[in-house]
Formats: structure tokens, sequence, C-alpha cells
């Protein structure tokens, strides 16, 4: 059996908010939105093609393997039935 506690319960209380979290947003008081980001050079983008060449090797033999174990199911669901 638990050990009752000498605290009392609180229900339905209002959640603690910080001061930034107690502003409404309106017209008159827009919140700051994400700052645009910068498009990603050619050169960043080379360098991830030559960094993350053998993923698509990698992908391509899972699918394989998840492709044949499937058929292998497949068949042993048939002969065993």
């Amino acid at each position: 059996m638990s050990k009752k506690t000498n605290r009392a319960r609180r229900r339905y209380t209002t959640p603690r908010l910080s001061a930034t979290q107690r502003v409404q947003p309106s017209a008159d008081n827009p919140q700051p939105g994400p700052a645009p980001t910068a498009r990603p050079t050619v050169a960043a983008v080379r360098d991830l093609r030559e960094e993350y060449r053998y993923v698509a090797s990698d992908l391509k033999r899972v699918a394989i393997i998840a492709a044949v174990m499937l058929l292998v199911m497949g068949v042993l669901a048939i002969l065993l039935l």
C-alpha cells in the first residue's frame, strides 16, 4: 500500500507561464517569425553528394533484402498452410 502524503493535491490549476508566454499575438503586437534561411550554395550541395554517395546504394540493398525476405515468408506461409 502506498504511503499517504500530507500535501494537498492541486487540481485544475492554471499553468505557470513566463512573461513571454503570457503575451497574446495581435495585429499591433506581431510575434517575430523564424529568420529566413539562406539557400545552400552549389558547392555545399556537391559536398553533401560526395559525402553521402553510398546512401543510395545502401537503400537499394536494403530494399532488395526486404523484398527477398517478404517473398520467402510468403512462400513459407503457402507451403506450411
